[in-house]
């Protein structure tokens, strides 16, 4: 608890009013706040959801104002500018953005992008009414939350596997951003918030819609602002149904949920746990993705989840079955596809500027993957990155091959600064 406290925010008196909700929540649980629309526009919350704004590096919403804007012509006033719409309750978001990224199946995923002013809003709301309900969250939930990772989700997956809950059942929602419904989700944030003004700025930040293509606005009676920093707090409140409706059979079988992704454990077989989950699903008006639903036996085949991929083996130590978990082979492509992208030998750069762009996406890729057994994915990462590397300084020079004489690990890691820290983290577990 102290260190979920800790962590929510680093400004103190930021800090100082989480920790009073969240104790609060904590310890009534039926208690229903009531004057909570007042902080949202305390100078330092505003401050500290623009930070948070910042750090993200977003692009900028339909008004075409971006951080440097808002930078060059004075953040206080910006903020002054935002704290009085809120106070006078004339603050109305503007339409999101719509933009589409690829997914890996070769679809779009739409994605909304609320302009700035309005992320530092939804910023300042989530850190006001994060505390009272991560009170109520269940453990099996890990994503978007304080102190909570994927890394831990996958941490635990392994955990039970070994604990002989082998029987799982894999799925994720079905566009669960896009179909939340918003009657359903304001009735279950007003069981712990009933001040009128919040609820009436959630249903704002909800109804505020998307320019599409061809230039309309588009509203809907469901779905949260995907892109939105309001947006995953708000699945998880609605989700939270699943995780504490599932809690009473934990003995017999895991809930694991990160996000819209979720992992049934069992020892037993599986199919009724399966019926249950989408029966919970249903209850909620959303339905899980038929094409990625399914029933396995781990102790036969392996399975993904979060990036990594999971398989039963006997251990080498203990002679024993165990499960080991690394890099699945999709995220092997896609980090080695970034890598290509840098290192092209058509791009008119320094190999030192190349090593130095490639540094934070090794270095982000390698710690999210360090704590699982991945020394030979590590390894086969390295060996690629630095034949990329001699690769581009060959062209650039227009020399043939690899250079794997003239350009030595200690050209490539010494004098060019290439990311080395390919050391792993699970060791001491096995």
């Amino acid at each position: 608890m102290e260190e979920l406290k800790s962590n929510l925010t680093t400004t103190d008196t930021v800090q100082e009013l989480q920790q009073k909700l969240l104790s609060k929540a904590k310890s009534n649980i039926g208690f229903r706040f009531y004057a909570l629309y007042d902080k949202l526009y305390r100078e330092d919350v505003l401050r500290k959801a623009w930070e948070k704004v910042k750090a993200n590096k977003g692009v900028e919403g339909i008004d075409g104002l971006s951080l440097e804007d808002i930078e060059r012509e004075g953040v206080e006033l910006f903020l002054q500018r935002i704290e009085k719409e809120l106070k006078e309750k004339s603050y109305r978001p503007q339409p999101s953005k719509r933009v589409y990224i690829p997914k890996s199946d070769g679809r779009l995923r739409p994605l909304s992008i609320p302009t700035i002013k309005d992320r530092v809003v939804q910023s300042a709301l989530r850190i006001v009414i994060e505390p009272i309900f991560e009170a109520d969250f269940e453990d099996c939930s890990y994503g978007f939350r304080p102190n909570r990772s994927a890394q831990q989700a996958a941490g635990e997956v392994r955990k039970l596997l070994n604990f002989g809950y082998t029987q799982v059942v894999e799925t994720d929602i079905e566009d669960c951003f896009g179909t939340i419904p918003h009657r359903e989700l304001l009735d279950m944030i007003a069981k712990r918030i009933v001040d009128g003004k919040i609820l009436w700025l959630v249903k704002l930040i909800l109804k505020a819609g998307v320019v599409t293509e061809d230039n309309r606005i588009h509203k809907d009676i469901k779905g949260t602002p995907q892109g939105g920093a309001i947006s995953p707090l708000l699945a998880n409140i609605y989700l939270n149904n699943i995780d504490k409706g599932w809690k009473p059979i934990t003995n017999t079988a895991r809930l694991i949920r990160y996000a819209d992704d979720l992992l049934i454990l069992s020892k037993y077989k599986a199919d009724g746990y399966k019926i249950k989950l989408e029966q919970m699903v249903n209850k909620l008006k959303l339905n899980l993705k038929p094409q990625k639903t399914r029933i396995l036996n781990t102790n036969q085949e392996g399975f993904e989840f979060l990036g990594f991929r999971f398989v039963r083996g006997i251990s080498s130590k203990t002679h024993k079955l165990t499960t080991y978990y690394f890099p699945a082979q999709k995220a092997v492509n896609n980090i080695k596809q970034r890598i290509r992208q840098v290192a092209d030998h058509r791009c008119p750069k320094k190999a030192e500027t190349i090593a130095r762009e490639l540094f934070p996406i090794l270095r982000g890729w390698v710690n999210y993957f360090r704590v699982a057994n991945s020394s030979e994915v590590f390894s086969k990462v390295r060996y690629y990155t630095a034949q990329r590397m001699r690769k581009f300084i060959c062209r650039r020079g227009q020399r043939s091959g690899y250079g794997y004489k003239r350009y030595s690990d200690k050209y490539l890691y010494g004098k060019l600064g290439l990311y080395n820290d390919y050391r792993v983290l699970w060791a001491k577990a096995l």
